[in-house]
């Protein structure tokens, strides 16, 4: 009895122990990370990288929108009637989509931006820079990769009659791909500095800037 309260005593201590040090480790590694702040990121690069998000958010908005205008192009060949090709509406499935995906695209020149610097005077922290600076844009380069080669095959199946449909065969889960884009830009940011706050506020902003450009018809 007396060799079994022993062992569940050095086992009570052990555990403590265990946890005593994971918080040791916790409380390093955030001492370790920089708090998010535009001091950190350079004033220049935290306003020109918003900027230029934005920019880039209504210039791709704009693009998405006139490019799925083109399945009516079939149509007006067919029927050499070119008003339902110019006076077609999307309707809000497809403008708040475009928008949110243009706003988490522009987020990643907003973040390339922002992993610009230099030199962090850190040689760990300078190579998560480096990392974060390449995969912003490398996520843009790939993502819209795949949306081209989608559009020409979205083309050649409309060409020949078998139309397809985005809000028939995805629905909602097609917005989890703008929802990827903007949260893969953020974990970028949080392997340097701590912004669980910064990113529940701009996961707000984010939805507030899509749904703002869904309002833009082309």
């Amino acid at each position: 009895m007396y060799l079994q309260k022993s062992e569940l005593t050095h086992a009570t201590v052990h555990s403590r122990t265990v946890i005593s040090h994971l918080k040791k480790q916790h409380a390093e590694l955030k001492k370790y990370k920089s708090d998010f702040n535009i001091e950190r990121i350079g004033h220049f690069r935290f306003y020109s990288g918003i900027v230029i998000g934005i920019g880039y958010s209504i210039i791709l908005t704009y693009l998405f929108q006139m490019l799925s205008k083109t399945n009516n192009i079939t149509i007006a060949l067919n029927d050499g009637n070119w008003n339902n090709l110019i006076n077609s509406k999307l309707d809000f499935y497809y403008t708040s989509f475009f928008g949110l995906l243009s706003v988490s695209l522009g987020f990643c020149f907003t973040t390339y931006l922002w992993m610009s610097k230099p030199n962090s005077g850190k040689r760990n922290e300078t190579r998560k820079l480096r990392f974060g600076h390449t995969n912003s844009i490398f996520i843009f380069g790939v993502i819209m990769l795949v949306l081209t080669r989608f559009f020409t095959i979205y083309m050649g199946f409309n060409y020949d009659g078998f139309y397809l449909d985005l809000k028939e065969y995805f629905g909602f889960i097609a917005f989890l791909l703008p929802l990827f884009i903007f949260l893969y830009c953020w974990s970028l940011i949080s392997k340097i500095y701590q912004s669980k706050k910064v990113l529940l506020i701009s996961l707000l902003i984010f939805g507030i800037l899509g749904l703002t450009l869904s309002g833009i018809k082309t």
